[in-house]
This record gives C-alpha cells, sequence and structure tokens, in this order.
C-alpha cells in the first residue's frame, strides 16, 4: 500500500500554514464585527419558525455581541451594480470576507459588519458609511479547524448608529497575543505593553556595547 506519509509531511506542513499559521500571520482588513447573542436575543417561539421580530430599532428584540478591530481576511471588492426595483434603482452592495476558526465566533445570518479602516476615511463622522449584513454562510471545511466564509450585502440606510443601542457585550481582538479579550481586560493589556516597551527602550538606551553591562 502507497505510504501517504514521508519524510517530509507536505500535506500536514500545509494544513498548518494554512489553519495555525495563516489566522495570526495573513494580510488581514480590521473591522468591527456584530455577532447576533443567542442567549440574549428575544425570540418569537410561537410563530415565524422561532424567529425575531425586526432587526433593527426600539421594537427589536435582537441582542449582538461587539467585536472591535477584528481581522478579517479575503475581502473581496464591493459590487457596484444597480437593479431596478419598485423603491427606486437599488445597489446591493455584495462582498464577501473570510473568518478564521480560532476567535471562537459562530456567525449567524444577518450579522452585522462595519470595515473602519481610519488611513481610508476621510470624513470626521465615521457613521456615514454603511453596514454590511451577512446574507449567506459557508463552511470551509466540516472539522473543528476551519474557515468562514460570508457573504455581505449593504444594509440599507442603516449605521452604527441603529444598532449599537442593541449591543449586549463588547469585546477586542489584542492582536499582540492573538486572542479575544472584553474591554476591561484589553485595556490592562494595552497599559502593560505600553510599560514593557518602555523599559525595553530605557534598557536599550542603557546598554554599554564595550562592556556588555547596562549602566542603570
Amino acid at each position: 500500500m502507497q505510504f501517504y506519509k514521508r519524510l517530509y509531511d507536505y500535506m500536514g506542513d500545509f494544513w498548518k500554514i494554512l489553519y495555525d499559521i495563516y489566522p495570526k500571520l495573513g494580510i488581514a482588513y480590521l473591522c468591527t464585527y456584530y455577532n447576533i447573542n443567542k442567549d440574549e436575543t428575544t425570540w418569537d417561539d410561537e410563530f415565524l419558525m422561532g424567529g425575531y421580530y425586526e432587526k433593527f430599532g426600539k421594537l427589536s428584540g435582537i441582542k449582538f455581541d461587539k467585536y472591535l478591530l477584528l481581522p478579517v481576511y479575503f475581502t473581496e471588492e464591493t459590487t457596484t451594480e444597480f437593479d431596478a426595483q419598485m423603491e427606486g434603482y437599488i445597489n446591493e452592495g455584495q462582498s464577501s470576507i473570510t473568518i478564521p476558526w480560532n476567535y471562537g465566533i459562530t456567525p449567524y445570518a444577518n450579522d452585522q459588519v462595519f470595515f473602519d479602516q481610519k488611513p481610508l476615511i476621510t470624513s470626521d463622522d465615521s457613521n456615514t458609511y454603511p453596514l454590511f449584513g451577512v446574507t449567506g454562510l459557508q463552511k470551509i471545511a466540516h472539522q473543528e479547524k476551519t474557515f468562514w466564509k460570508l457573504k455581505l450585502n449593504v444594509e440599507q440606510s442603516m449605521t452604527t448608529n441603529d444598532i449599537d443601542d442593541q449591543v449586549a457585550n463588547t469585546y477586542v481582538f489584542f492582536d499582540y497575543t492573538k486572542k479575544i479579550y472584553n474591554v476591561p481586560q484589553s485595556q490592562t493589556l494595552t497599559r502593560m505593553l505600553v510599560k514593557n516597551e518602555t523599559v525595553r527602550r530605557v534598557l536599550k538606551n542603557r546598554y554599554d556595547e564595550n562592556s556588555g553591562f547596562y549602566f542603570l
């Protein structure tokens, strides 16, 4: 029988690079991701197959977990095709992103994505840019380590002001550890990182190359 494992495990290396290394070191695009919180959301358990009533607004029982500075991958360009409908010419603004398994986030239809790249924004009010709603999900592999490809459509006339009141929990992706923390934890880690960087810079200036000692 053919041996599938050789001295150089090419397939093992390929899966490791794809699912372990790329989600940490790949080229990413930062966004704010609103993930539906199933436990906090008020569901209609009598009609509409257990769905929720309204997506946004005071009449909505849906709640979101908000993830700040979340890296996403393989971001596709936004389409600019217009469709003639009863309301007029509508631009669906379709796009897609990919998120990896190691975030611990299970995406759902009607999750919301807000692309918040400060260098690309010219307006003082970043809220003038649209939300993208998740309209389709594709799981790349059926194992624990996988990627989720999300199909996005622009939420017409909706901005972050319409959704922030429905946020149940807020989390922050901390790039140094490649993990997600709540806001107080991320603030503590940021202060520690700044202090460590200050100590490193001070020690570097106190190092004497001739003697190999640090003069404090």
